[in-house]
């Protein structure tokens, strides 16, 4: 087991991408704590964690809020001593039309997407720094690369900014054995993909030169080996998942 022993907060775990990376860092031995805004949400993914064997506990915070988010990590040391991995992957979409983003929808975009990584990031960063190791992983998104294509600006300026914070905390965090890296997701088959109107999946799928979308278990693969001892020389990367729509 590459992660056994190892502490794992993975945000936004109540579905999608955010689940499959929780499942997936339990199977190798993490103990997780499942954050999600849906307490119950978050409750399903630890029943299928604890079906598995593993260890798990679901923690409702809003990443968007300093005191929740400082709840969830003294929570999560409570439990279990220690944290060496935090996932940030809480986040929401947007596809609205420039010209129709009103302001209170850009700064619940920005404090979710944005100021939630960087809320969670400074919460682990005491104890990862006093562990001298930490990993941190930022999901970011195609997106955050290329403009909005069907998602909105709003969504995908909060994403380029999830990137350039990730590349900050990298720098500053190396000293103290702190890995901080950022996967960006293409169209990935979720239950927010699943109610795209067939035009636009049809126009992204012609710019995927592997023909498909994507599954939720390849980006927490990829996770996987961002919060093991495999990628221990890697930081401040930036990790393309979307079918070679975007090579860089």
């Amino acid at each position: 087991m590459k992660l056994k022993g190892r502490v794992a907060i993975v945000t936004g775990a109540g579905r999608g991408i955010g689940r499959a990376i929780a499942i997936t860092l339990a199977r190798e031995g993490a103990n997780i704590v499942v954050n999600d805004i849906d307490l119950q949400a978050a409750e399903e993914t630890v029943k299928i964690i604890k079906a598995m064997g593993y260890e798990a506990l679901a923690i409702k915070a809003d990443v968007s809020n300093k005191n929740e988010v400082d709840s969830m990590i003294k929570k999560t040391l409570e439990a279990f001593g220690r944290i060496d991995i935090l996932v940030n992957n809480a986040g929401i979409f947007s596809s609205t039309l420039i010209e129709n983003i009103t302001e209170q929808q850009w700064n619940r975009i920005m404090d979710v997407n944005l100021k939630g990584v960087l809320l969670c990031s400074q919460a682990v960063i005491k104890t990862m720094k006093n562990q001298r190791f930490g990993k941190i992983v930022n999901i970011t998104s195609l997106a955050g690369k290329v403009g909005g294509i069907f998602s909105g600006a709003d969504y995908a300026a909060s994403k380029a900014g999830v990137i350039c914070l990730t590349k900050s905390l990298a720098k500053q965090l190396a000293p103290y054995g702190i890995n901080v890296n950022a996967i960006a997701p293409g169209v990935i088959e979720t239950d927010m993909t699943k109610y795209w109107p067939k035009e636009v999946k049809e126009s992204f799928l012609k710019q995927i030169p592997l023909g498909r979308f994507g599954k939720p278990e390849e980006v927490a693969e990829v996770v996987l080996f961002l919060v093991s001892d495999a990628s221990n020389y890697i930081t401040g990367e930036i990790i393309d998942v979307n079918g070679g729509y975007l090579m860089d």
